[in-house]
């Protein structure tokens, strides 16, 4: 018997809709075209996932927190589109049932390729306020690897809604770093959960892995010596989550 996914991601409109120029039209497809012809596409992927099987769809949302920083290496950063970003994104988002979209959510990070990433200098203040203005059921936050996660789980309460549009906003937050090789521990894991639980409502909270396990085939993991020993100590840091994860749960009296 075939196996089906519990969780498929999908790239964002708000990502896809840069194919476009940044300035002027093309000569006989007008740029609102494009975007409604993009949101029927993207609309369409998300509803074919779930027809294949899967329980949940998250929308790769890595450009938001780059949308924030002015980055030479790529045009469209520094002309403040994190606006028009979330819009887009809810264009489609909102075309789903709260029934629907309590199983769609939004993946946040500043990349994760390579050891690497592309936006981790970027405040979280600056991406936040906006993130959860999209009416997505859950959000998978980048969180393991950033300097004062405490500060972080207080804008994540602060920010995110209990409904949205008619479906609660489940935050995921990062508990495992899988950039660094070092693996964590059940009670750090624990004590992260328990920390956010402070300023997460404890039914509004999960946890995950930050990006970069191995996004693409040509991951070298620097910092992990290779692939393969990067693969088993992914395997010890999903398990370190999951017992960590028990553990809050029951401190918690989940």
């Amino acid at each position: 018997m075939a196996s089906k996914p519990l969780k498929q991601a999908v790239i964002a409109p708000s990502m896809l809709a840069l194919l476009y120029p940044l300035d002027g039209e093309v000569k006989g497809y007008s740029r609102e075209q494009f975007l409604k012809d993009l949101c029927d596409e993207c609309e369409k992927d998300i509803r074919m996932c779930f027809k294949a099987g899967a329980a949940r769809v998250s929308i790769d949302f890595t450009e938001g927190r780059l949308a924030c920083r002015n980055d030479p290496r790529n045009p469209w950063t520094g002309r403040k589109m994190l606006d028009s970003f979330i819009a887009l994104n809810n264009r489609v988002i909102d075309r789903f049932s709260p029934a629907e979209r309590k199983n769609i959510g939004i993946h946040t990070c500043p990349g994760g390729d390579c050891d690497s990433t592309h936006s981790a200098d970027v405040d979280y203040a600056e991406l936040l306020p906006s993130m959860f203005r999209m009416n997505a059921g859950y959000f998978l936050i980048q969180l393991a690897s950033e300097p004062d996660k405490e500060r972080v789980y207080k804008l994540i309460g602060q920010y995110s809604r209990a409904d949205a549009n008619g479906v609660p906003q489940v935050c995921f937050i990062g508990v495992i770093n899988p950039q660094n090789p070092r693996v964590e521990t059940p009670q750090e894991v624990c004590d992260d959960l328990v920390l956010a639980s402070r300023y997460i409502p404890k039914d509004r909270l999960g946890s995950t892995d930050d990006c970069g396990f191995s996004p693409f085939s040509i991951d070298v993991k620097p910092k992990h010596g290779s692939p393969d020993a990067a693969r088993d100590i992914a395997f010890q840091k999903i398990a370190a989550r999951v017992k960590g994860t028990k553990m809050a749960s029951e401190r918690l009296g989940l």
